[in-house]
């Protein structure tokens, strides 16, 4: 068989797209493990339906009432921090006790969703951050 330039520009346009391709999927996946982060942030637990404006609370039910009439018409709670909504993945029973009001969320966040492993009261939360503010402080011999 008698190789011609054409062959061979064929073979090396070949091995360039193959370099190229697993180049990108190998940069998709680093950059998929480092979106994907355990954190904690801290907003009000909402319903996706609410932030969409596509359900609208009566004017008789409480914040906590009208984010799980919300849920229970299938949508998703939502945990929106300074105006960026995170849909909340799993642990919904813990959820439900926040509904409506402010709460601390920890999980892996990826994008704008969370998986959600811890949830507490977002006060409590802060109150435990100021004391060990000060506790540090006072280990530094600062007042």
């Amino acid at each position: 068989m008698k190789l011609t330039v054409k062959h061979l520009t064929v073979v090396a346009t070949v091995l360039m797209f193959g370099s190229v391709l697993a180049f990108g999927q190998r940069e998709a996946a680093q950059n998929a493990s480092q979106t994907t982060v355990e954190q904690s942030l801290t907003g009000t637990v909402t319903c996706e339906g609410q932030i969409t404006h596509t359900y609208t609370c009566q004017r008789n039910q409480t914040q906590q009432t009208c984010t799980l009439a919300c849920v229970e018409r299938g949508s998703q709670f939502v945990l929106s921090v300074d105006d960026t909504p995170y849909v909340l993945e799993g642990n919904s029973r813990k959820i439900e006790g926040f509904a409506g009001g402010k709460a601390t969320v920890t999980g892996l966040v990826t994008h704008n969703h969370i998986q959600v492993h811890t949830v507490s009261d977002a006060k409590q939360t802060e109150a435990n951050a100021r004391i060990g503010a000060q506790d540090a402080l006072r280990a530094d011999g600062s007042r």
